[in-house]
């Protein structure tokens, strides 16, 4: 037993005078080769649904209703993702007005496109979103 005992109990010793308790500052870490760059997202606080916005103002986000039936998923759709970053989609405007109560959506939109504060274009035909994303291109 004392065999098992004095091993364990060194063990436990050595460990505890090996950690550092004092926190470390900002001049004891090395610096980085690079200096990084915070990149500041800033959406619109009065836009009930942050997490639909696009992620910065040089891409849109997607929402789509219902199946599209389409043979080339919308996700793969070079003209689309061009553009659009993010792409939600849910399969009937009864459960987009469940997860969405207060989104303004017109006239059963099939789409809805968003920048980074709020809705920019809502449309039943896959044609005039790309359309609009043709003639309003962020990058």
């Amino acid at each position: 037993m004392k065999k098992i005992v004095w091993p364990i109990i060194a063990g436990m010793l050595l460990l505890t005078a090996c950690q550092n308790s004092e926190p470390k500052t900002e001049e004891a870490s090395t610096p980085s080769k690079q200096p990084q760059q915070k990149v500041e997202i800033k959406k619109d606080s009065t836009f009930p649904y942050p997490n639909l916005l696009a992620d910065n103002d040089q891409t849109y986000s997607l929402l789509t209703i219902g199946e599209q039936g389409e043979q080339t998923p919308i996700e793969k759709d070079e003209k689309i993702i061009k553009d659009v970053t993010n792409i939600l989609s849910l399969p009937t405007l009864a459960m987009i007005e469940k997860v969405y109560p207060n989104l303004a959506i017109e006239n059963q939109s099939s789409y809805i496109l968003f920048d980074n504060s709020g809705i920019v274009y809502q449309s039943k035909s896959l044609k005039s979103l790309k359309s609009f994303l043709a003639k309003n291109s962020l990058k």
